[in-house]
């Protein structure tokens, strides 16, 4: 590395990632995340990066018009419907159901034989369930509302705490995964190593 590659770097990291940070701290979040696991994947660490879907130029999608919210952009939406519409999955389970957008999404792309469950605390989930970093989200959760208004009952719900949740009778059947639950480091490494136990020798999972 010569030393206008080493200047760049810190001007990236530092100074312009700063007025990201201070413009769209959102964004900013992003920007980390994509740095880190680049960083991780260069450096050898952690699970290989794997681009499985290459859908076709006229391949479409369905994405919702109607939703309350969730926390994917619209182009993680289209990329996780192509995923569905390219890999055929047979089962689908998602971590983390909020307000159903990514479940409708799942139901929406998929083979009417596609079994689609989705695991979330219950509605009356108590305060020792609720994480302090998650509260907000929580209280403001309006579970499943998405697919229930667009009339979608094509899925299974399972409530109750990941932490407790037991993965073995789902052992090696899913073909694609979605972690995308509490927020927490304890609780994201349970559920990542809950969903790769589930995962089918195929399997993929975001």
């Amino acid at each position: 590395m010569d030393l206008k590659e080493l200047l760049d770097g810190v001007w990236l990291l530092s100074v312009r990632s700063a007025v990201l940070a201070l413009r769209n701290p959102s964004k900013f979040r992003r920007y980390v995340s994509d740095c880190l696991r680049k960083y991780d994947e260069l450096s050898g660490r952690g699970l290989p990066a794997r681009h499985p879907v290459d859908p076709s130029e006229d391949m479409t999608v369905t994405i919702p018009a109607y939703h309350c919210g969730g926390g994917m952009s619209f182009e993680e939406l289209v990329y996780l419907a192509h995923a569905v519409r390219v890999l055929k999955p047979a089962t689908i389970f998602e971590m983390g159901s909020y307000n159903g957008l990514t479940t409708a999404v799942f139901i929406l792309n998929s083979a009417e034989n596609t079994k689609v469950l989705t695991l979330d605390l219950p509605p009356d989930a108590s305060e020792t369930m609720i994480l302090s970093s998650d509260g907000e989200l929580i209280a403001s959760r309006q579970l499943l509302s998405t697919t229930k208004a667009l009339g979608l009952q094509r899925y299974i719900q399972l409530l109750g705490d990941s932490m407790q949740f037991d993965p073995m009778p789902y052992k090696g059947t899913v073909d694609l995964g979605l972690v995308d639950a509490a927020h927490d480091l304890v609780h994201v490494q349970n559920d990542t190593m809950k969903m790769a136990k589930m995962m089918s020798p195929s399997g993929i999972v975001f």
